[in-house]
């Protein structure tokens, strides 16, 4: 090997951590609303837009108190801005990457504190080619305002107690305050964490007597009534304008019912195993080198020499890991919360050379990555069903083509007038350059693709355009919140009332009584002569009903159908 390309992974140019930040951007103007968060977040910040009311989030007419509201706040303000600019769906997408903006901003000022200059960079470049920080914030959820908050918090407290900076202890707290009223109590929870591991650097650092000074604990009072204030303004707010019925649901049902398993309506009920099958797709490509940071922290504590930095990214990532295992709710998305960890840890690792092991496990990657490349170009031959979800042949597998020969540019080098160019990056440069750009063609490509399956908006309005039409409704459907309809929806779940007032700007009452929809079919309900159901929940199970006819149906992906249904006429028997 050429000594000028000896593997180093210091001072990233600047082209690639562009390069790296550019992911974010890429993908979030050329598809619609994605099941199954997508839908229900874009509905509840599009209501919170018209009402101004920013206590309390409404989901179609219904009130929707499974988290507080900030991350609806500023979905809000931003369809109220730039809504007319750039569309209702890019508006609110855009909020998600600004949350992960500013999250990798908060990850390279927290590392760069506790692990130097160069490692601040690095991780931050980790964990923007994550695909778990790609899939969240290229998706509109909570989890991205918890994201930004917690890196931001702990950076604040790095700041306090690492440097003996005690002022950051109120922004700290305001950050801690922010990640509550995003998600609620798992966020300062998982600040805490981190909080303890500095704290205890801190005491080691400054000793019983510098911790108790009247200056450090009138800033700690502050902080604390900082944070309380911000999580009580709302939660007070809550009781006194939402009742008790609504409290008992956030404060009971939704958080301790989520940790404690007994809210089983809610669903995501998972096993304490569910995360270790999610780590490795959320960490890749750098997945070993994660585990030999995390091997390198637990010998660090077996021999009693953890760093003030190895304290609090053992705390945030492993003890965080532990409390979401522990909480019986569980998604993939919420691990999230712990990639800023998982990326420093990694860039710990990649400041020492690179061993053969890391060496091995990049140019696996490097394989998978091109493999997949080449799986894009030829996807329109390898069935029916892989050109239809493509189109066919066209501009993706020029941009998939294109892509596959930067990236084999960048890795292998072996033109003489590229020699120069590419050769004098060190290996790691080169693969992250070719990831990033894997990572920018590859939603270029996949999420027009995706969008073909999961984009429900020509259904919901081209249902509620013959629902308008249909002369046997007596009505124009359900009119835009005011008037009387005579369509009611039958046990609709969030994402289809959340489609119908996103996309045409209906609500439809809800029916659930066999009574009521035995009444609607036989055509003797005082209000609705039809009803709108999901194929799946309709007929419901052990009812008998009087005959009934589909109108019209509609599909919604692969596995969801849409339909009017309404009383089948019965001709008498003649005389």
């Amino acid at each position: 090997m050429n000594v000028n390309c000896t593997p180093t992974t210091t001072s990233i140019p600047l082209w690639i951590v562009i390069l790296c930040l550019l992911i974010s951007l890429v993908g979030i103007a050329d598809h619609d609303l994605w099941t199954p968060d997508e839908p229900r977040e874009a509905a509840i910040m599009l209501s919170m837009s018209r009402t101004g009311n920013l206590i309390i989030p409404d989901l179609a007419g219904v009130p929707f108190v499974e988290k507080p509201p900030l991350y609806y706040i500023v979905g809000a303000g931003a369809l109220r801005l730039l809504a007319s600019l750039l569309g209702a769906t890019t508006a609110l997408r855009l909020t998600s990457v600004l949350w992960g903006l500013g999250a990798l901003a908060m990850t390279g000022l927290l590392a760069r504190r506790l692990l130097g200059r160069e490692q601040g960079v690095l991780a931050m470049v980790l964990l923007a080619t994550m695909p778990g920080f790609i899939h969240v914030t290229h998706w509109m959820l909570v989890d991205n305002a918890l994201l930004f908050f917690v890196t931001a918090a702990l950076w604040c407290f790095t700041e306090a107690y690492i440097r003996s900076r005690l002022g950051f202890l109120p922004w700290a707290a305001v950050f801690t305050g922010g990640a509550f009223l995003s998600k609620g109590f798992i966020g300062p929870l998982i600040i805490l964490l981190g909080w303890l591991g500095l704290v205890f650097s801190w005491g080691r650092q400054v000793g019983w007597r510098g911790m108790s000074q009247p200056r450090s604990l009138g800033l700690h009072c502050l902080a604390l009534i900082l944070c309380l204030a911000l999580m009580l303004s709302w939660m007070l707010a809550l009781r006194a304008v939402g009742g008790p019925d609504l409290w008992n649901e956030w404060f009971w049902v939704n958080h301790f019912g989520r940790f404690s398993g007994g809210a089983t309506q809610l669903g995501h009920i998972r096993s304490f195993w569910y995360y270790l099958p999610v780590i490795p797709v959320y960490l890749l490509p750098w997945l070993v080198i994660v585990l030999v940071g995390i091997k390198n922290l637990l010998a660090a504590l077996g021999r009693r020499q953890m760093t003030p930095a190895g304290r609090v990214l053992a705390a945030w990532a492993l003890g965080g890991l532990l409390v979401l295992s522990i909480t019986a709710t569980k998604r993939e998305i919420y691990l999230s919360v712990l990639l800023p960890a998982c990326a420093m840890i990694g860039a710990q690792v990649l400041h020492a050379p690179m061993s053969r092991k890391l060496h091995n496990s990049l140019w696996l990657w490097v394989g998978c990555m091109l493999g997949g490349l080449l799986v894009f170009i030829v996807a329109p031959l390898l069935g029916s069903q892989a050109r239809l979800l493509t189109g066919g042949w066209g501009w993706y597998q020029v941009i998939a083509g294109l892509t596959l020969i930067v990236c084999c540019l960048f890795l292998a080098p072996t033109f003489r007038f590229l020699h120069s160019a590419f050769c004098i990056l060190p290996f790691f440069h080169r693969v992250l350059a070719a990831t990033a750009l894997f990572y920018i063609g590859g939603l270029t490509i996949l999420c027009p693709m995706v969008d073909r399956a999961k984009s429900y908006g020509s259904a919901f309005r081209d249902m509620a355009a013959f629902v308008a039409a249909d002369p046997s409704t007596c009505v124009a459907g359900a009119t835009h919140v005011a008037g009387a309809t005579h369509v009611a929806g039958w046990r609709f779940d969030e994402t289809t009332r959340a489609g119908f007032y996103y996309y045409c700007d209906l609500v439809f009452p809800a029916l659930s009584d066999i009574n009521d929809l035995n009444q609607v079919l036989e055509r003797r309900h005082s209000r609705f002569d039809g009803i709108l159901a999901l194929s799946r929940n309709f007929p419901p199970k052990s009812a008998s009903l009087p005959p009934w006819r589909v109108c019209e149906e509609v599909r919604m992906g692969p596995r969801r159908v849409l339909q009017l249904i309404e009383g089948a006429v019965v001709a008498k028997p003649p005389d």
